[in-house]
């Protein structure tokens, strides 16, 4: 059964950012849906074209509350009219925001490598994921000396990332690659890492 973003993480279509991560690690400690759930949902609410599907597909009807079999007064009720617009206010604008910003977000941010691995590992610590996956990535994109420790760090971080942003995929690749790295430590963290992602990514 597919849920609503908003249902998962019990927030308004008007929720900020910092509302929709509150939200996040309110929903990880009860634990009512699945983490991969969870990390889909704020995700989706945080890509604005995906947070625009999310909006059109919101039930518009409330939620009818249930009732005894005996007390059929709620039938009585006059039905409610669902009005379908001919169209979706400014969805060409929309849409096209959605582009551009999804185009900055594969642009290299213009600060240093250094503010890259640590604001990432940051954003990482602090569950911001979507951000530490940019910073990472960026980092690790820029880092020519890929046997540094600050490099290989990056790595195991950005598979963190990846498993908690929703992106198993990535994070197996990438847990592959440092499987058949040459450092020992790295390798077995790696091969002890790899069946743990395999098996949650055979749950989802």
């Amino acid at each position: 059964m597919e849920y609503n973003p908003y249902d998962i993480l019990s927030v308004s279509p008007a929720a900020s950012k910092a509302e929709i991560a509150k939200a996040v690690a309110v929903a990880m400690k009860q634990k009512k849906h699945p983490v991969d759930i969870i990390a889909k949902a704020q995700k989706s609410l945080l890509k604005p074209e995906e947070r625009i599907i999310a909006d059109y597909l919101r039930p518009i009807l409330p939620t009818i509350k249930h009732f005894k079999y005996s007390d059929l007064s709620a039938l009585l009720q006059p039905a409610l009219k669902l009005i379908l617009l001919p169209e979706f206010d400014g969805l060409e604008q929309a849409i096209a925001q959605a582009t551009q910003e999804e185009y900055l977000e594969r642009e290299p941010l213009p600060i240093s490598l250094s503010e890259l691995f640590t604001k990432g590992m940051t954003a990482c610590k602090e569950g911001q994921y979507p951000k530490a996956i940019k910073y990472l990535e960026d980092y690790c994109q820029g880092c020519t000396d890929h046997n540094s420790k600050d490099y290989i760090q990056a790595q195991m971080w950005l598979i963190k990332g990846y498993k908690m942003g929703g992106q198993l995929e990535r994070a197996i690749a990438l847990c592959q690659l440092l499987s058949n790295h040459t450092h020992p430590q790295v390798k077995t963290w790696a091969t002890k890492t790899l069946p743990m992602l395999s098996k949650e990514a055979s749950h989802v």
